[in-house]
């Protein structure tokens, strides 16, 4: 009798229990969307991404990289559910999504591209998608504008508006100690490269061209031709060639001067998919400052950018070269003020 009535308590018990292993709870898809993506169609928000990864905490990284080569990354905060994501930062923007297996297809609500992408097998980390520049040393500079700088060899040229003159500013002390005057809206200077005593001074104007200056005497020497709108960036190759690039316009220009006698031409024209602020051409590379960052890029056989640079907490407007180390004018995004820091590319 107690035998029977134990093994009906047993019975009762076993189908009243929820027998249900925990290993074959299937994930949800809030778990599964979570990793590290390689896009393989599609613009992701009309960017060029390679890279997504969508992290535990409520953020996404996109790593982007376009078809000339340059290099971007950004983080948003974002909110995932079963069948979207959101993204928050600076406003809202819905993407709905499916995931299966080791695929991931995003769709933007309002329109846009469809994205296709696969779990990454073997990412790059964000850290090492743009190298990180150190800062070997650090002043204020002494204008409040984005502008391209240059060195003449003794002396880094940058233009403050408020002054309107181009200031000397000494590398080893950060002091001023001199400036050029100028009519001009010379948010790009160049100094030519040249072993002449008669070098030039290339000075941008409100125009979409520029101008070029005796050095030594600050006279006008000749007026180049119609280039691209916002030129923020000149850069001498050597006598009688530069690259000239228009931030409005997204462009570079290889242009040719023929001086005071005849016309300069244009030898090439390079649509870009980043802003063109400052410039600077050294040892066949050509150095890009997007605004943000700094690439460098090769400019023969064919156009491209091997490398792409970033410095934590700023914006990269102007470059110079100092025969051993490189000087950017850079915007701080805490305060906004424009700092100078030399470093090493």
């Amino acid at each position: 009798m107690f035998r029977t009535i134990y093994l009906f308590i047993m019975t009762i018990a076993m189908s009243s229990c929820s027998c249900t292993n925990d290993d074959d709870v299937l994930p949800t898809n809030k778990e599964l969307v979570v990793g590290k993506w390689e896009v393989t169609s599609g613009n992701f928000l009309m960017q060029n991404a390679k890279f997504l990864y969508i992290n535990k905490d409520n953020t996404i990284d996109n790593l982007n990289q376009d078809q000339l080569g340059f290099k971007e990354y950004w983080q948003l905060p974002i909110i995932i559910t079963e069948d979207q994501i959101e993204l928050t930062g600076g406003g809202s923007i819905l993407i709905d999504y499916t995931v299966q297996d080791d695929k991931l297809t995003l769709q933007p609500v309002l329109g846009g591209d469809e994205v296709t992408l696969i779990r990454a097998s073997n990412p790059p980390e964000t850290d090492n998608w743009l190298k990180t520049l150190s800062i070997i040393e650090e002043g204020l500079a002494p204008w409040e504008d984005g502008v391209d700088i240059a060195f003449d060899g003794t002396h880094l040229l940058g233009w403050n508006s408020d002054d309107r003159k181009i200031m000397k500013v000494n590398p080893t002390t950060l002091t001023v100690e001199g400036s050029i005057p100028t009519t001009l809206r010379a948010y790009a200077v160049e100094i030519e490269k040249s072993d002449h005593n008669l070098r030039q001074l290339f000075q941008s104007s409100i125009l979409s061209k520029f101008d070029s200056y005796i050095y030594n005497f600050n006279e006008k020497y000749y007026e180049s031709i119609e280039l691209g709108r916002g030129i923020n960036g000149i850069a001498s190759i050597e006598p009688e060639y530069l690259w000239v690039g228009s931030q409005q316009e997204k462009k570079l220009f290889k242009y040719k001067s023929n001086g005071a006698l005849s016309p300069g031409q244009i030898l090439q024209t390079i649509p870009l998919e980043v802003y063109v602020y400052g410039l600077d051409y050294q040892n066949g590379y050509l150095y890009v400052c997007d605004g943000i960052n700094i690439h460098k890029c090769q400019t023969t056989p064919n156009f491209k950018a091997v490398e792409s640079y970033k410095i934590p907490n700023k914006s990269i407007i102007g470059v110079a070269f100092d025969g051993t180390n490189f000087w950017l004018n850079t915007r701080n995004h805490q305060d906004n003020d424009f700092s100078l820091v030399k470093t090493d590319i």
